[in-house]
């Protein structure tokens, strides 16, 4: 049975999901855009190509990332199988795709295990790594957002006006839910949304990863509201470093995840969040406003 497609006009089609996926196709070339997770997603997606760009997807088939997250690239082996389809990641994000040993030092501090990762450890072979300069399949072109990943990027279809974002930018309800936006780096991933509001100003559509569609005054609405997030966990941060005189990094995560938040402070979420607020108060030191210092239950951070 054929997936249920969005038509997101020009030669671009929505699979929606967490994350959501863009297709794009013209004549028998199709490029995949953040293939995303989940049992039978995959076979969809072969489905999809194969209704829009015939059979073979004579003219190529490309999977196109955003950045190497497992939640985004999962489903991508099937699109491989059945059409030799070509791998295209950020040159910064190849060895996340690459590597799950490396993907899971990067979001989680250390080699997890897949049952607490709760994500299934896909790798793929990456193909094309490209750069902000580089020229994309089907006339697309990347906008590098470094922030959830040092390699994370954008990916612009000019013709259609429209901005795959990955996951530079998260709709409300996540944002509600977490509380602290995860990001390897919030403070880049803060100028990212800046760039990403430009375009958004512009008219262009927005395609967050985790998020509805948005455009025009919404989309502005939602890159703001991601703003506001990072100022909140920032001033949050300062606040705990000045009411306890100095605190670590686990017992930051375990105060920001349950106070911040409506998601439990399960393991899983305290390590994400204490990779995103450990760049916070590498932010914060490198401003002259945090300290790191020695306790007997590990490195503190004090105010300073």
């Amino acid at each position: 049975m054929a997936p249920r497609l969005r038509r997101l006009g020009g030669r671009l089609h929505l699979l929606q999901g967490s994350p959501n996926t863009v297709l794009a196709v013209e004549e028998s070339e199709a490029a995949v855009v953040d293939p995303g997770i989940g049992e039978g997603r995959g076979a969809a997606l072969v489905e999809a190509v194969r209704g829009l760009a015939g059979e073979e997807g004579a003219g190529g088939v490309h999977v196109v990332l955003t950045h190497g997250h497992t939640d985004h690239l999962a489903a991508a082996p099937p699109l491989v199988e059945a059409f030799s389809a070509r791998v295209h990641a950020p040159r910064l994000c190849v060895g996340l795709v690459e590597s799950t040993e490396l993907r899971r030092l990067a979001v989680y501090g250390g080699v997890v295990s897949e049952q607490l990762a709760a994500m299934p450890m896909v790798s793929l072979a990456v193909d094309v790594p490209y750069g902000g300069s580089s020229a994309l399949p089907l006339g697309a072109r990347p906008l590098p957002l470094p922030g959830h990943t040092p390699g994370s990027s954008a990916v612009v279809f000019e013709e259609e006006r429209l901005v795959a974002a990955g996951d530079a930018v998260l709709g409300e309800r996540v944002l509600a839910r977490f509380g602290v936006p995860f990001a390897a780096d919030l403070r880049g991933w803060a100028e990212g949304l800046r760039r990403l509001r430009e375009l958004a100003e512009a008219g262009y559509t927005v395609v967050p990863g985790h998020g509805p569609v948005a455009r025009g005054r919404r989309a502005v609405a939602m890159i703001d509201a991601n703003l506001s997030a990072v100022e909140r966990v920032r001033e949050y941060v300062l606040s705990k470093l000045r009411e306890t005189g100095g605190v670590g990094l686990d017992r930051l995560a375990y105060l920001a995840t349950a106070e911040l938040g409506a998601a439990e402070p399960t393991p899983r979420q305290l390590l994400l969040n204490r990779t995103a607020l450990a760049s916070v108060l590498a932010w914060l030191e490198e401003e002259g406003k945090a300290e790191p210092a020695s306790g007997p239950e590990g490195p503190l951070w004090r105010p300073r």
